[in-house]
């Protein structure tokens, strides 16, 4: 009994002496990882309508219709700056008047191509952390275009032969850029002011001038290669 009473005082003493067993230290946490912007599709094929250009007509003799195609290419070098090119098409078809040689006049067609570049003031810049729901936003763009429009036809001896003409134009273009409904679809919509520099004929005048000031407005809808990415809850 006393050898009992004798280890359990020299293991409370023990005790006393060494103190509590220190804990294993923890493993420090690993910092909140910073907030990461979307990633920015590095190109963008589109396929759509240019709707401002579509023009359907019907009446007693005759019908219009023009579908105006858009074909358009994106390339972002960063989030912020991007280069495209665009080609226009407006596809037209109907049943028109018959003209003084018996042939039924169609609707004139018009081609337009262009390249640019645009600036998203609205997108996070390169390497920032900061988070934005949508990769394409508010933008300011330079395009340069050239428009072939078909002005009549015409011919000797059984030739029947086209005549265009081809006007440059140099626009300064302020506009948004964001998806639709669906993931697919992108709406683009934009405005601005410029210089076209028509040729010196025209078919209602004898001589026109050097260059004039022109504005635009245009709304096209396409379908894109790459789906919109799903809104975050808190968006």
């Amino acid at each position: 009994m006393l050898a009992v009473r004798t280890l359990r005082l020299l293991t409370v003493s023990i005790g006393l002496l060494t103190g509590p067993v220190a804990p294993a230290t923890a493993q420090p946490a690993s910092a909140p990882s910073a907030p990461v912007s979307p990633a920015v599709p590095r190109l963008l094929l589109k396929a759509g309508l240019r709707l401002n250009h579509l023009f359907y007509l019907p009446d007693q003799q005759s019908w219009q219709l023009v579908l105006p195609s858009s074909l358009g290419l994106e390339y972002r070098l960063t989030p912020r700056f991007g280069l495209y090119s665009q080609l226009e098409a407006d596809l037209s078809a109907g049943r028109g008047p018959r003209g003084r040689r018996g042939r039924a006049q169609l609707p004139t067609t018009s081609t337009d191509f262009a390249l640019g570049a645009r600036y998203y003031f609205n997108q996070p810049a390169a390497g920032s952390s900061a988070t934005h729901p949508e990769p394409w936003g508010n933008y300011l763009a330079l395009e340069s275009s050239a428009e072939l429009a078909q002005i009549g036809r015409g011919g000797r001896r059984g030739r029947n032969l086209t005549v265009g003409r081809v006007t440059p134009a140099l626009f300064a273009l302020c506009g948004t850029q964001h998806g639709g409904p669906g993931r697919r679809l992108l709406y683009d919509l934009n405005a601005g002011l410029g210089i076209v520099a028509p040729p010196a004929y025209a078919s209602d005048s004898k001589m026109s001038p050097p260059w004039s000031v022109a504005s635009q407005i245009n709304l096209r809808v396409y379908f894109v290669n790459h789906p919109r990415p799903p809104k975050s809850a808190g968006h």
